[in-house]
């Protein structure tokens, strides 16, 4: 029995949820003449009765029933017997139609009782099927079969036995919220009761089509202006006074400073756009306006410039303050606008290639320090009777190297020169060590071998009395000497 009620009411969901019925909370209630055939082991007389049904919708489509009705009939043997089956059960309305038709379809519990010359009660298995056919939406007739299912009889009677029963009867709805557009929206509820089939709607029941979110008039789907007063006057686009814009710059007309925009510019909260704006108001707009910020008093030219901020070679000091008028637009300046030459040796940065030049070195074109006579190598100095370079040479002979690498024409002796103390022999050897020592700094710094040769030439050609300790130092040197 609980295996055939299971079936019973996965099919009345399975059919209920093709479609919507009446709302939650509508009440029905059916007055029907009823026909029963009772099952041939009952031994009793198939005879007609009346009823009535109570039904409570708790879902859109689904309805809790409680019925009875009255059978009076007779046995075989002419004795009375009056059947009265109570039943509670689980209906589907399935909607063919409109108004209150729709298929019926219930399962759930009878009662059976039997009294006047017997007295027995039988529990049982209900079935339902049938149509409601609806007059209105409200009052409809009601057609339905019945079956009840007792699988156990009281006092063994039977092993089990059905009754067939057939229904007419009429049928009135209470609280019934209908949904004419089918859109999911009770009539009463519903502010467009008119909504295309399909359309996808508000909780108003109203399609973009038909919504009017400022009640002015017009429908959202073509109100340029959604959020008008109720009560200002519209344009055609939906839009009072204080919200028209002419140049659809998304500022309204009422505060739009520069009401002629083009459509491909962006504007700001003002209404202007870029080329529209002149922030200091002297005639010439922003984007042409090298002086955005000059005063409304004195001329100005075409660039937006008073004689005040006028910079005509663009390196960003004004005219009377420059110094060097041409500056080549780019080349960086100093405070007077002239190019920069931050080793203070009379050559630009921008055209100094060797721009670490030390204060006094006699450079060239480039810069550089100048080969083109022999340098002597002032404050290159080395450890004593060593080849090994002290600290603060190193820095003199880079300078050096810079200078070769600028020129890669230029080819230079590397010699080397001592004083007179000690066996000349000796000295010859340490004076070419320390050329030596020399010529592969510069080459490890960006000169090239092929510019470089060496030569050690001891105590030869002082250029001081090595009579004196002055003289002396003077006479342990390095020179460069170009050659060709």
């Amino acid at each position: 029995m609980k295996r055939i009620t299971a079936i019973l009411l996965a099919s009345v969901v399975a059919f209920a949820s093709r479609g919507l019925a009446q709302s939650p909370g509508t009440v029905e209630i059916t007055a029907f003449a009823n026909y029963t055939w009772f099952d041939n082991g009952l031994v009793l007389d198939d005879q007609f009765g009346v009823g009535g049904t109570l039904s409570l919708f708790f879902l859109p489509h689904m309805a809790l029933e409680v019925e009875g009705h009255y059978t009076p009939t007779t046995t075989s043997l002419n004795r009375d017997v009056e059947n009265i089956p109570p039943r509670a059960r689980i209906t589907a309305n399935i909607p063919l139609a409109g108004k209150a038709t729709a298929f019926q379809l219930g399962v759930g519990y009878v009662h059976s009782s039997y009294r006047k010359s017997v007295s027995f009660d039988d529990n049982g298995v209900t079935g339902l099927a049938g149509f409601r056919v609806g007059f209105t939406e409200n009052f409809a007739l009601r057609l339905n079969g019945t079956v009840d299912y007792i699988p156990d009889p009281q006092d063994n009677r039977l092993t089990d036995y059905l009754n067939w029963g057939a229904q007419a009867g009429l049928s009135f709805l209470f609280g019934n919220r209908y949904d004419k557009d089918k859109d999911k929206v009770a009539d009463k509820k519903d502010r467009c009761p008119g909504t295309p089939a399909a359309a996808e709607v508000d909780p108003n029941g109203c399609a973009a089509t038909q919504r009017d979110t400022d009640g002015d008039g017009l429908a959202d789907a073509g109100d340029k202006c959604p959020s008008t007063a109720t009560r200002d006057p519209v344009d055609e686009n939906g839009c009072a006074a204080d919200q028209r814009d002419q140049d659809k710059d998304q500022v309204a007309d009422s505060r739009d400073k520069c009401p002629n925009t083009k459509a491909e510019e962006s504007a700001n909260e003002t209404g202007c756009a870029p080329s529209q704006l002149d922030k200091d108001s002297d005639g010439v707009m922003d984007l042409a306006d090298r002086c955005a910020n000059s005063d409304r008093g004195p001329a100005v030219d075409e660039n937006g410039c008073s004689a005040s901020q006028r910079d005509g070679d663009k390196d960003g000091v004004v005219d009377v303050a420059d110094r060097c008028l041409a500056t080549p637009e780019g080349e960086r300046v100093n405070a007077d606008g002239c190019p920069l030459d931050s080793d203070a040796d009379g050559i630009a940065d921008a055209t100094d290639k060797c721009p670490g030049s030390k204060a006094g070195e006699e450079v060239d074109e480039n810069g550089c320090i100048r080969l083109s006579t022999t340098l002597i190598l002032r404050g290159v100095m080395f450890a004593t009777g060593k080849n090994v370079l002290t600290e603060g040479s190193e820095g003199i002979l880079e300078d050096v190297a810079k200078s070769l690498a600028a020129h890669p024409n230029v080819k230079v002796e590397v010699a080397g020169y001592t004083d007179n103390t000690g066996s000349r022999s000796s000295n010859v050897r340490l004076s070419r060590q320390r050329a030596e020592a020399v010529m592969k700094f510069l080459a490890e710094h960006g000169a090239a071998p092929a510019q470089l040769s060496v030569q050690g030439y001891g105590p030869d050609k002082p250029i001081a009395s090595n009579k004196t300790a002055e003289g002396r130092a003077q006479n342990r040197r390095v020179e460069l000497t170009p050659v060709k």
